[in-house]
């Protein structure tokens, strides 16, 4: 019988009640359901009293040191008031899992429940804004011991493109027309790079990274985050609204809701404005080498008809904004 390499397992539910139940002090363990298979693994834990969500990072997805400062910084938002899922303290005082994979070495950590769902109204894309800029202001004090990825230029757009570019060899225009423009998206932002705010972001503010339960709501899932420029992690949000609804959702009502009550209480700069849809265009290019990177866990399922779509968006967005 051939014993051959693994890209990913997925644990079973069954075997991680008792380790639950071992390590951490709440409750029975009534149910624990694989959720989803994304950049890490999410489980819904069912106890006695409350409800958890048990992350599983991917093998070589996030170092040690990147995940103690993540879940630091979760801390340090809840502790200024900031209403976030932060990880559970296990009895022996820690919170990280370690876990011996087929694939290898796997971190995990639990973290409360949010309640709630998705909301895509006017009312709750405002207060969205306002928990954000508060958000954004409770991170501007973060220090942390530990090291984290930076959300640069290096990450949004040169590791992507090493990744796509394989993969378009048979489309050589394609690939022509990406490497000049990451070389074009970057000169734009490095021209205003020192005018930009800079501090800790989110990383993935699309909108379905928060939950709504009646006026409130909980940031949750800030795998993404690290350093980087707050317009890129502002311009996320309209980024999903411009991929969702049509190239018309700059002037969307949600987008401009949730911006007017992010700047009552985080202004942001005329640049900061200016390199909103600059950063538009470098996450989508961030999303296609996030996918093509992941294919060997995801599929390869990144086929012409992939790059047609994905492409088509860039050439309009960047004619209709003057970044071509």
């Amino acid at each position: 019988m051939l014993k051959l390499a693994v890209n990913h397992s997925v644990i079973s539910s069954d075997a991680l009640m008792p380790v639950i139940h071992d390590l951490y002090d709440i409750g029975e363990i009534l149910e624990i359901r694989f959720l989803s298979n994304g950049l890490n693994d999410t489980y819904l834990v069912i106890a006695s009293e409350r409800k958890y969500v048990l992350r599983i990072y991917k093998a070589n997805w996030r170092s040690k040191s990147d995940i103690e400062c993540e879940i630091e910084l979760l801390h340090h938002l809840i502790s200024n008031g900031v209403p976030v899922s932060h990880s559970v303290k296990k009895k022996d005082g820690g919170y990280l899992i370690e876990l011996a994979a087929p694939e290898g070495h796997r971190f995990a950590a639990l973290f409360t429940f949010a309640e709630g769902g998705h909301s895509d109204t006017l009312e709750n894309s405002s207060l969205y804004g306002i928990e954000v800029a508060k958000m954004h202001r409770a991170m501007d004090d973060f220090h942390s011991s530990h090291d984290r990825f930076i959300i640069d230029l290096d990450h949004l757009l040169e590791k992507p493109f090493q990744s796509i570019k394989p993969l378009l060899t048979h489309r050589p225009h394609d690939i022509e027309y990406l490497e000049s423009l990451s070389k074009l998206l970057r000169d734009r932002i490095e021209d205003i790079s020192s005018e930009l705010d800079w501090g800790m972001c989110h990383g993935d503010l699309h909108g379905g990274n928060v939950y709504f339960h009646q006026d409130t709501l909980t940031h949750f899932d800030f795998d993404c985050g690290g350093l980087g420029w707050r317009a890129y992690d502002i311009a996320v949000f309209l980024w999903a609204k411009v991929r969702c609804r049509g190239k018309d959702a700059f002037e969307n009502e949600m987008w401009s809701a949730f911006l007017a009550s992010y700047q009552e209480h985080k202004p942001l700069s005329d640049r900061d404005l200016e390199a909103v849809p600059v950063f538009i265009a470098i996450r989508e290019i961030w999303l296609m080498g996030l996918h093509t990177g992941n294919a060997p866990v995801w599929g390869a399922w990144q086929n012409d008809h992939y790059y047609d779509i994905n492409l088509k968006f860039l050439r309009e967005w960047c004619a209709e904004h003057n970044i071509d």
